[in-house]
């Protein structure tokens, strides 16, 4: 009889790391590392680690998704943020288009987002394409990439006539004695077909103070644009609608 035999028992655990250690040996073999191998298979917590991050990534995913349009609330805003910062770089001096982002942003986001491949649409992925050519000549492209379209993203009537149909309303301009609304979209476009530009007047729309000629004066759809920019931008519809109706300083001079 041999002393202590009869108080061994047989530990499961030491075949698994036995079978742990064989499998970190025959990694090392072929080239791989043991101690990846080892750190990979030496505890359930590295499996739960990277299903956490899949979870993770996941919910990051929903929120991603949730912000960028997933939900249909704030799609506009990433391709406003987009278009406004290609713009805002491209078209700058005598060729700026907006005076500020908050007017860029303010624009974009009363204009249809359309489609990436849009071509004479009156939609921001037009006005971005036409940005993103201003890169490289902003003389000619400046001036359709901007709150109007310039013939290249629709024209310049229905660009104005769709922003001052969501500004200049009733109910924003509520109080005001003078004209500072049109009752809808038809009757502000044939007002806008009938206008008459001055000899001297502007030929495209700039919002810069140095542009010559000025869009901020005028009995054209340059001055008029400049208000609904302006009124968007400040907040002041009550201020800007008027002129941008036909008021002073946007008649004939």
């Amino acid at each position: 009889m041999v002393l202590g035999i009869e108080g061994a028992h047989f530990d499961p655990a030491l075949e698994d790391e036995a079978g742990k250690s064989s499998t970190s040996a025959g990694s090392a073999a072929h080239g791989g590392s043991a101690t990846t191998g080892g750190a990979a298979g030496s505890s359930h917590a590295g499996s739960v680690g990277i299903a956490g991050t899949d979870v993770d990534h996941a919910e990051a995913g929903a929120d991603s998704d949730s912000s960028s349009g997933g939900s249909g609330d704030d799609g506009p805003q990433s391709l406003c943020d987009h278009y406004c910062a290609v713009v805002l770089a491209s078209c700058t001096g005598e060729l700026e288009q907006y005076s500020s982002l908050n007017q860029c942003l303010q624009v974009c986001q009363r204009l249809p987002a359309g489609m990436p491949d849009d071509h004479d649409q009156n939609s921001v992925a037009c006005r971005l394409r036409q940005a993103e050519f201003a890169q490289s000549e902003p003389l000619v492209y400046c001036k359709s990439s901007g709150p109007l379209g310039q013939d290249k993203c629709g024209s310049n009537c229905a660009a104005y006539c769709s922003l001052m149909q969501v500004t200049c309303t009733a109910t924003s301009t509520a109080g005001n004695l003078e004209p500072s609304y049109y009752l809808d979209e038809k009757s502000c476009l044939a007002a806008c077909d009938g206008l008459v530009p001055g000899e001297h007047d502007a030929v495209s729309y700039s919002s810069s103070p140095k542009a010559v000629p000025s869009s901020y004066v005028g009995n054209n759809v340059f001055c008029r644009a400049y208000h609904v920019a302006a009124a968007l931008d400040q907040g002041a519809p009550d201020e800007h609608c008027p002129h941008a109706r036909g008021g002073d300083p946007c008649t004939s001079h």
